[in-house]
């Protein structure tokens, strides 16, 4: 298993590399062997592209290319909902499920755990966490699987499960929730996951400390609000050794990181905006990815944040978590963060 990973990340890497050198290509103007005229390069100078091939001269007149740091919406999302999980797999070579699944088996699920996954998106961790938490007997032999995009997901159709947990999925957007409902219908695990739309910074429909863990992949950072983000899974969360809270975000991997962060960082600010814009067409939103991860907190800032905060109701917040270790992957531009509420 360990040899398949290092194979794959050397691939990944190989990948990376030769993306790169087109990317850069194409941000100057060469296209793939083809010379066009340099795209006028007056970066330095302030001005932007446009789609024609014409530079803007007034930044008074016309607004910068680069989305603002609240842009990641859940109108946002409903825009590249249907080719959201193809470009994921793509611009990952499939790693990030990986990095789901090492959120999910950190998770500790014990049988009957309620479990709510925020930014749920296509509902890729609500399946996860269902999966990994089923416990069923008299299994037939029919199965059914879910082929999300290249990477498919086989359960057994007719489990009587006698001990499951529940997974609550969430997310504000509602083009993703209507694709991860196709992909939890098609796994026949209406039963355990529940998907429905709503904003992390307000849960308004859910009730304190009813859930035992809660998770959230690569959306916190598309949130200006963090702390009412902590705050509000503080507040559902059960207060006993069980809870735990977990999430997975991006970061832009720094100088310890050596070779392979460097590697890593010219991945996320060249090659994303163009690979992402390239097979979704919606070049804003695949920039806006590079722009957030870039002003995301580093990886021990945002776990201080975690430690800090301080929840509650009234002026008395005395609420917060107990954090662990943070977990690196991918050469150090993907971090899992995990806390316990108190």
């Amino acid at each position: 298993m360990k040899r398949n990973n290092k194979i794959i990340a050397v691939a990944h890497l190989l990948f990376l590399a030769a993306i790169i050198v087109l990317s850069v290509l194409h941000s100057y103007g060469l296209k793939f062997g083809r010379f066009e005229k340099y795209i006028r390069m007056l970066r330095k100078s302030g001005k932007k592209i446009d789609n024609d091939n014409t530079s803007t001269n007034n930044n008074h007149s016309k607004k910068s290319n680069t989305p603002s740091l609240d842009y990641g919406t859940g109108n946002m999302f409903d825009l590249i909902a249907t080719r959201y999980d193809f470009v994921n797999r793509l611009l990952a070579l499939n790693m990030d499920m990986s990095w789901r699944r090492t959120m999910v088996q950190e998770l500790g699920l014990l049988p009957g755990d309620k479990v709510l996954d925020l930014a749920t998106g296509t509902a890729d961790v609500a399946i996860l966490i269902a999966t990994e938490g089923l416990l069923a007997v008299d299994v037939n032999d029919s199965n059914a699987c879910v082929n999300s995009n290249e990477d498919k997901v086989c359960i057994n159709v007719g489990e009587k499960r006698t001990s499951s947990l529940e997974v609550l999925g969430l997310d504000p957007s509602q083009n993703m929730i209507a694709v991860g409902k196709e992909k939890v219908k098609a796994l026949g695990l209406d039963d355990l996951v529940r998907l429905d739309i709503a904003d992390a910074r307000a849960l308004s429909g859910v009730k304190d400390s009813s859930f035992d863990k809660a998770t959230m992949s690569f959306g916190i950072r598309n949130v200006p609000e963090r702390e009412k983000v902590l705050c509000e899974i503080h507040r559902v969360l059960k207060k006993n050794d069980n809870s735990k809270m977990a999430i997975l975000e991006f970061s832009e991997p720094g100088e310890e990181s050596g070779i392979m962060g460097f590697g890593a960082r010219l991945f996320i600010r060249h090659v994303v905006p163009v690979i992402g814009a390239l097979f979704s067409g919606a070049p804003t939103e695949y920039l806006h990815l590079q722009n957030s991860i870039k002003h995301f907190p580093s990886p021990s800032e945002f776990n201080a944040l975690i430690a800090n905060v301080k929840c509650g109701k009234g002026k008395k917040k005395s609420g917060g978590f107990h954090v662990e270790p943070v977990i690196n992957m991918n050469f150090g531009s993907v971090q899992l963060y995990q806390a316990s509420p108190f």
